[in-house]
Formats: C-alpha cells, sequence, structure tokens
C-alpha cells in the first residue's frame, strides 16, 4: 500500500437521516413559533424562555452556515423586540435587547463560521479524495470497501458500486488472496500499518494489475484507510531485471569456471615445464603441491589458502627453466661454482612469477624464493631464519624435501618412506620449522594407522597409491636442490 492517507473518511452517519434545508427552516419557525407562543401564554415571564431562541439559531446556523445563523439571530431579536413593544415600556428593555443582539449574533456567527469551515475543508478533501491518481479506499473489519475514489474505475475499470458490492477480496489473485487476508487483519486490529504491501488486483478485462499499498486502522469505528499505487509497470520491469540478472550471472559464473579452469591449465603446464627436464616421472610438483595442502590443512589454514597452496606449490622449481642444462642434467655432484649457479634458481623463479594479480601466482613467487630457506638461517637465497621464512615457503620446503627422498634421482635411489620420514624428523629444529615437522608427522601417523598392515605410508590423498608405489628410474641426470 504508499504513504499514509491524508483524506478524512465522509460517510453518512447511521441511524436517522438529518434534515434537508426546506425541514430545517420549517423546525426552525415551529421552535420560534412556540417560544413566543410560550413567552406569551407565561404570566411569569422571565429571561430564561429567551434562552430558548438559541435551538433554532443554532439549527439554522448547523444547516445553513454564516448566513443561516445571522438569520436566525435576527429572528430571534425581532422576536424579543416585539415582546417587548407589546408588553413593556421601550424604553427599559433596550439594554436587555442589545445583551440579547449580541449574544444571538455571536452564537450565529461563530457557530455559523465553524460550519462554513468544516465544509470548506471537507469540499477540499473530497476534490483531492476525487482527483488523485492514487487509489484511495476505505474498507471495514469485514472485508469490503465503504468507498473507493474515481482513480479505481480509471485503473481496474470496475465501477465504484461493483467494488463496494461485495468483499474485497474477491477481486484478488488467488495466489494473494491469504496474504492479503492476513494483512488485513492485522491492520484493522491495529498491530500494525501496512507499508509496501504488494498484491494483484482483476481487472474488468480479465488481466491483473500489481497494486503496492500503504494503510492505517482509524482509532474510530474500526476502518482502515488505504492508499495504493498501480505498480504494474515497476514489477514487470524489476522481473526482466532479475531474469536479466539471472541470466547475467549464469554466464558470469560460467566464463568464471572457463577461466578458472584455463588457468589451472596453464599453472600445470608451467609446473610441468620445468619437471619436464629433471623429472621423468612428472608427478613430483602434483605430490609436493598434495602434500603442501595436507601440511597446511593440519595448521588450520583457511580453504581458500589451501586451494591457492595446492596450485602454488607445484611451481616451486619453475626457476630451473633459467639453469643451463649443463648444469641441470649434469650427472653425479655439482661443483661449487655450479651449485652456486644452481641456487639461482630461486630468484629466477620468483622473478619469473612476480608482478600478476593472481593469488596463486603471488603465493607460488614467495615459494619459489624461500622453498629453500634454512630454519637456523643457513639457507638460501636470502638467509632467513625462524618465522621470518613466510609459512607457505616452510610447508612447501618439509614436502619437496620429502617427495625427492622417496622418490628416484639420477645421483640416488628412492628411500624407504620410514627413512626419509626419520630424515625430515631429525632436520625439525635446523632445516625445518619444527611446529611444520609435527603436522607432517601427524599426517604420517594418521596414514599409518589407517594402512592395513599399520606399516609407514606417504600421507597424500590426492595421488594414487599405485603410483607412488616406485618412480620410473631416470634416465635422465638430475636435480640439485
Amino acid at each position: 500500500m504508499a504513504s499514509r492517507p491524508h483524506f478524512v473518511h465522509l460517510r453518512a452517519p447511521r441511524g436517522p437521516r438529518a434534515p434537508d434545508g426546506a425541514q430545517t427552516i420549517v423546525i426552525a419557525l415551529v421552535l420560534f413559533a412556540g417560544i413566543f407562543a410560550l413567552a406569551a401564554t407565561d404570566g411569569n415571564h422571565t429571561d430564561s424562555e429567551e434562552v430558548l431562541y438559541v435551538v433554532p439559531i443554532g439549527l439554522l446556523a448547523l444547516t445553513f452556515g454564516l448566513r443561516g445563523g445571522l438569520v436566525g439571530a435576527l429572528v430571534g431579536l425581532a422576536l424579543i423586540g416585539t415582546w417587548d413593544l407589546t408588553t413593556h415600556d421601550s424604553s427599559v428593555s433596550v439594554p436587555g435587547d442589545a445583551c440579547w443582539a449580541i449574544a444571538f449574533l455571536l452564537l450565529g456567527t461563530l457557530l455559523g463560521s465553524f460550519v462554513d469551515h468544516r465544509r470548506t475543508l471537507e469540499a477540499e478533501i473530497s476534490r483531492y479524495f476525487d482527483e488523485s491518481l492514487d487509489l484511495l479506499a476505505t474498507a471495514d473489519q469485514r472485508g469490503c470497501f465503504t468507498r473507493v475514489n474515481p482513480a479505481w474505475e480509471r485503473t481496474l475499470g470496475h465501477s465504484a458500486e461493483t467494488l463496494c458490492s461485495r468483499p474485497f477480496v474477491e477481486f484478488i489473485h488467488p495466489d494473494d488472496r491469504e496474504t492479503t487476508t492476513s494483512e488485513h487483519a492485522a491492520v484493522a486490529a491495529g498491530t500494525r500499518d501496512a507499508v509496501g504491501f504488494r498484491n494483484r488486483y482483476r481487472a474488468a478485462d480479465g488481466s491483473y494489475r500489481w497494486l503496492e499499498w500503504t494503510g492505517h486502522t482509524s482509532q474510530r469505528g474500526g476502518l482502515v484507510h488505504a492508499i495504493a499505487r498501480d505498480v504494474t509497470d515497476q514489477c514487470e520491469a524489476e522481473h526482466q531485471l532479475a531474469n536479466h540478472t539471472q541470466v547475467l550471472e549464469r554466464e558470469v559464473a560460467e566464463r568464471t569456471r572457463e577461466l578458472q579452469d584455463a588457468h589451472a591449465i596453464a599453472l600445470k603446464r608451467l609446473s610441468l615445464a620445468a619437471e619436464y627436464r629433471d623429472d621423468e616421472t612428472f608427478h613430483h610438483t602434483e605430490r609436493v603441491g598434495a602434500t603442501s595442502a595436507e601440511i597446511g590443512s593440519r595448521l588450520g589454514l583457511e580453504a581458500d589458502q589451501l586451494d591457492h597452496l595446492r596450485e602454488a606449490a607445484p611451481l616451486h622449481d619453475i626457476g630451473k627453466l633459467a639453469i643451463p642444462d649443463a648444469i641441470l642434467l649434469k650427472p653425479g655432484k655439482l661443483s661449487d661454482e655450479e651449485y652456486e649457479v644452481m641456487k639461482t634458481h630461486t630468484t629466477c623463479g620468483a622473478r619469473l612469477l612476480d608482478g600478476s594479480g593472481s593469488p596463486v601466482l603471488q603465493m607460488a613467487t614467495v615459494i619459489a624464493e624461500s622453498h629453500h630457506e634454512r630454519w637456523d638461517g643457513t639457507g638460501y637465497p636470502a638467509g632467513l631464519a625462524g618465522e621470518a621464512i613466510p609459512l607457505v615457503g616452510r610447508i612447501v620446503a618439509v614436502a619437496d624435501v620429502f617427495d625427492a627422498l622417496t622418490h628416484d634421482r639420477p645421483y640416488k635411489s628412492a628411500w624407504p618412506v620410514h627413512e626419509a620420514i626419520l630424515e625430515i624428523q631429525q632436520g625439525a629444529g635446523s632445516q625445518f620449522d619444527p611446529v611444520v615437522v609435527a603436522a607432517f608427522l601427524a599426517i604420517h601417523a594418521d596414514a599409518a594407522a589407517a594402512s592395513p598392515d599399520g606399516g609407514p605410508q606417504e600421507p597424500m590423498r590426492a595421488i594414487d597409491s599405485r603410483r607412488r608405489a616406485r618412480a620410473t628410474p631416470l634416465r635422465r641426470a638430475g636435480a640439485h636442490a
């Protein structure tokens, strides 16, 4: 329903109908004549009998306004003057007649002016009621309109007589009747006002129009005064906009999925680009990503951080693309000079990945540069120590070393899992963050408990156990991490 109604409910009072103008004149004349006759037959005439003249004067003022009040006052004064002239010395009655003249004229003027002012207001309100573009209505507690303005017929095509002839719920869309009845009951009971309530009304041509309501109940009579506004065009626009929004949301979601898929594929290809030069199994980066995510989960990282870590960790050695083949593929131990070149794969990887707006690549930049830092500060490239090393770098350091130990390399054979775990455990506090190692060991303990034979297992969910049983022997020379 749209702003609180500013009109007065104009309705004929119940009970006997008020007399019209001609009847009022007749009644007033009869009263004047009766009061004069009463005074003439009363031997003990007093001023109290003349007070009775205020009754016909007031009646004329209430019916005809100021004009009627003044005419009534003059008639009353004429009758009093006539009585004084016929029964008393005129010179003696002048002061009394003057008082009565003032009293009657004041009564007629004040009461008549009030009535004229009230009628002017009623006429203005009625004109507003009839000319309003909004649909104005008054309804009783039974759910029937007692009055509607002409805007209803202009909007719906129903005449006022038709709308007031039966309960308004019969004009409402079946799907809206229950909510409309509940809303009307709440407003009629004075529990609350109705603001912004919408329902559909049937027009004369059988179509439905959306109306938005504002209404409140009057304290006297329990009538509900309401304003409705036709918002059909607005509702249709909102419906079309909602449909369009849903279509756009689906398209955006689809494009987002496509971009995410393309992004994931690009990241995987990027990590494999480095791995193809250094690992014939081609699963090292995938395993490091899975193990890193497992450790991060144990450390309480948020779900989105875990997703980023799973995608970013495989890019930890992307800088090896910048290492010459003579060093990267050299069998056997590297010289000191060659090892210094090999260590530059951390900074080269960071430079390669830096500058992206992608959260995954931003994390990968940090990992590439920090996964060879050591807890005791003897790592490279920056010699960071303790918690100065980014957490994701500390996590990937454990996952990377464990995977390297448990899989064949050109310069070594794969270690048994339990020996690799022991090596990680012994490195806690020197090479590795003790908290990260504790999380890694907890994963291993859970994996061992879930194993049928209770033996040590690699704690990775994402890699099939048959892939992890034993890596294919490398034919290429190797990774010197």
